[in-house]
C-alpha cells in the first residue's frame, strides 16, 4: 500500500535518478495514493449525490417514523384508558380515530416533505451547490 512518502534525500544523479525522474516517480506515487485512498470515496459521494432513490428513501423512513410513533401512541392511550377503567362508546371511538387519522396524515406528509427537502439540500452540498430552493443539478 503507498503511504504517500517518498523518501529523495538519497536519489541523486549520481545514485541513478535524475531530478526529472524523481519528479515523475513522485507524481505516479501521488496519483496511486489518490486512486486508491480518495478516488473510491469519492465516488460514493457522488452516487449518494445523484441517485433519486436517497430521496424517496429518506421519505419513506420518514413516513414509517412517523407512523410507528402514532402506532405506539395509539397504543398507550388505550392502556391508559383500561388503566383508568374507561372505554370509549362508538362515536367517541369514531371521533377519536378521525381526529387521529387527520393529524396522522398531516405528519406523515410533514415529515416526508421535511425529509425530501433536507435530503435533496444535502445532496446539492455533496455536489458543491449549497444554495436551498434552487433546481437539482
Amino acid at each position: 500500500m503507498a503511504t504517500g512518502v517518498i523518501d529523495l534525500r538519497n536519489q541523486s544523479p549520481a545514485a541513478g535518478m535524475s531530478a526529472g525522474q524523481a519528479y515523475q516517480q513522485m507524481t505516479r506515487q501521488m496519483w496511486a495514493d489518490y486512486v486508491t485512498q480518495f478516488m473510491p470515496f469519492e465516488n460514493r459521494l457522488i452516487e449518494y449525490a445523484t441517485d433519486p432513490g436517497v430521496v424517496s428513501g429518506a421519505m419513506a423512513e420518514a413516513s414509517q417514523m412517523v407512523n410507528q410513533q402514532f402506532d405506539a401512541q395509539q397504543g398507550a392511550t388505550q392502556r391508559r384508558l383500561r388503566g383508568l377503567g374507561l372505554q370509549l362508546d362508538g362515536d367517541e371511538q369514531r371521533a377519536v380515530d378521525r381526529s387521529t387519522q387527520i393529524s396522522r396524515s398531516l405528519a406523515d406528509v410533514t415529515a416526508q416533505n421535511q425529509a425530501r427537502v433536507a435530503t435533496t439540500d444535502r445532496q446539492r452540498s455533496v455536489l458543491g451547490n449549497p444554495a436551498p430552493g434552487l433546481p437539482q443539478l
